[in-house]
């Protein structure tokens, strides 16, 4: 009995281990991913702009090339639904953003070399893109951008010859940039001290220009020569912009440009030329203002007055009127003089030179007791306080 219950044992352990071992799953093995290289593009092109955002430029450049070697070692592999040279020409642009920013924090410091570095660099990497995505017209804005920020930061650090060379390839693709080629012109003048070069090239671009242009040329061309006192080539050059286009802002820059040289006849002509243009009142009081003035300058009083009381016609003006009293007094007219002081004293009652104008004009007229009114009021004025003080003694 013995025997045969230790064999059902050894026959229920048998069982058991069975039941055990059938009753295991298999365990299944986890096989880890491994990146394509697409996906390690795309996470380094995240870091990438992470880092710019920080303005941790020079850290997001290399995750941006890591990114594009990224891109090109799976480019076999990848399908067009990944874009592959879309993301590169992206990576491309990012960096060249990083360096224009880059250059921006640099000129901040007075970095100016390491500035031009980085525009240099960045437009580098324009003018090599093959666009894929970005529009030709938006890339050719980022170059001529590029032009200007290195000419720019070129004049700070001295390199003139740089300068001419990048306002050379804007000109090329906009001659008609009036204010590039101006720049040109003060570079060569002031800097590399070549004025016949200077000339050159607004006289060249007066030669070619057309319409509108053609006219901006040689107003530029007048103006460059007006500033180096080449008044006779100035001249010829504003007439010339005249035949182009005769309206009031020529005349005024003319008339300008003769006050400033004291031709005062000539200014007056093309002043008077601005008159029939039909401007404001406001601009008519300030066109006779000058005219007067030139009027003035060439020993005209006639007209000078003329003038001045065309102004007052329009609105009261203290100096001008004061003038036409003090002249009036000289020619003992004492109506206009009581008349013109009396248009300066409602500006300002405290004008110690109309009250005394008016004073003699009342007094000379009879009108003792208008007279002796200015007359106590100027008592006391340093200026007029001993005269006032005769005529007082006069009345009494």
């Amino acid at each position: 009995m013995i025997k045969i219950r230790n064999y059902a044992l050894l026959i229920l352990s048998l069982f058991l281990v069975l039941s055990a071992c059938t009753s295991n799953k298999a365990v299944e093995q986890v096989v880890e991913h491994v990146p394509t290289p697409l996906e390690l593009a795309h996470e380094a092109a995240a870091s990438g702009n992470s880092l710019f955002e920080d303005q941790l430029f020079d850290q997001a450049i290399t995750a941006f090339e890591n990114a594009i070697k990224l891109f090109n070692e799976g480019a076999t592999n990848a399908s067009e639904a990944d874009s592959v040279a879309a993301n590169i020409e992206r990576m491309q642009l990012n960096i060249a953003k990083c360096r224009t920013d880059a250059a921006l924090d640099h000129i901040g410091m007075t970095l100016y070399n390491e500035a031009l570095t980085e525009y240099e660099m960045a437009l580098e990497i324009y003018e090599n893109l093959e666009p894929v995505v970005t529009p030709l017209e938006e890339l050719k804005e980022m170059i001529m951008a590029s032009y200007s920020n290195i000419a720019f930061v070129a004049e700070e650090v001295g390199d003139y010859e740089k300068i001419i060379f990048y306002y050379d390839k804007i000109l090329a693709e906009d001659p008609n940039n009036g204010e590039i080629l101006n720049n040109k012109f003060v570079i060569l003048r002031d800097k590399i001290k070549d004025e016949d070069a200077a000339f050159a090239v607004l006289e060249n671009y007066a030669k070619v220009a057309e319409g509108a242009n053609a006219y901006n040329a040689y107003i530029m061309l007048a103006d460059g020569y007006a500033q180096n006192n080449r008044i006779s080539n100035a001249e010829a050059a504003y007439l010339q912009a005249e035949q182009l286009r005769s309206d009031a802002q020529t005349f005024t820059r003319i008339a300008s440009f003769y006050r400033a040289n004291s031709q005062w006849a000539k200014a007056n002509t093309y002043l008077e030329k601005f008159l029939l243009t039909g401007p404001s009142p406001e601009e008519k009081v300030n066109v006779y203002k000058q005219i007067g003035s030139n009027y003035a300058q060439l020993g005209n009083k006639a007209k000078t007055v003329e003038y001045y009381e065309m102004i007052l016609a329009i609105q009261p003006e203290a100096q001008i009127a004061l003038y036409l009293a003090s002249h009036y007094n000289g020619l003992k007219n004492w109506g206009k003089v009581v008349q013109n002081a009396t248009t300066v004293l409602n500006i300002d009652a405290n004008n110690a030179d109309a009250r005394m104008l008016r004073g003699i004009a009342y007094y000379s007229q009879k009108n003792m007791t208008a007279a002796k009114i200015d007359f106590q009021r100027l008592e006391n004025d340093p200026k007029y306080g001993s005269k006032a003080a005769e005529f007082l003694k006069a009345i009494k």
